[in-house]
């Protein structure tokens, strides 16, 4: 048989846990948050944060609101030599600064101001924009790829290779649907 409980007990059990809550414990700083977030992060730390996730609402809302800003940052990521002032090598390979793309230009052999664009995705973003259209612009604002990603790459002929700006903008159109 089920035990009774009274409402004077039911009162004392939840005092008794709102006082357990209330009780002052150390935030998860915003930089071990931001490790839950990346796809890579190890499993103990994932598991060592969760209880204290699980228990305080303020932690919760800032790893929500990480969450947020992080979804919106990976929208666009930026990919530029190493050195500004290095001259161009052929090809040209440079990952982003969100290390999410590998934008590679190749020269072609027969004109010189005419090749290749490619941007090759990290496998740990593929899934998600599989399908999906992407944009490359130059710091000039010159549109130099826009194609679907398919088998986690996108490719299209570019012109103009001597007036290729310095750095690229990568990033995903949006839906319109």
């Amino acid at each position: 048989m089920d035990k009774q409980i009274t409402l004077q007990e039911a009162i004392t059990a939840w005092s008794d846990r709102q006082e357990s809550l209330a009780e002052p414990t150390p935030h998860i700083p915003p930089a071990e948050l931001y490790e839950l977030l990346v796809p890579s992060v190890d499993q103990r730390t994932r598991e060592a944060l969760m209880p204290h996730l699980m228990q305080c609402p303020i932690c919760l809302r800032d790893l929500q609101d990480l969450a947020q800003a992080v979804e919106a940052a990976e929208i666009w990521d930026l990919a530029q030599p190493k050195a500004a002032a290095e001259e161009m090598q052929w090809p040209k390979k440079i990952l982003t600064e969100g290390g999410k793309y590998l934008v590679e230009i190749r020269r072609s052999l027969s004109q010189a101001n005419r090749g290749v664009i490619t941007v090759r995705i990290e496998p740990a973003y593929r899934d998600a924009l599989e399908g999906k259209t992407m944009r490359v612009t130059d710091d000039e604002g010159r549109l130099l790829l826009r194609g679907r990603v398919i088998d986690g790459e996108v490719s299209d002929a570019i012109e103009g290779l001597d007036g290729l700006g310095s750095r690229f903008v990568v990033q995903p159109e949006e839906s319109t649907g």
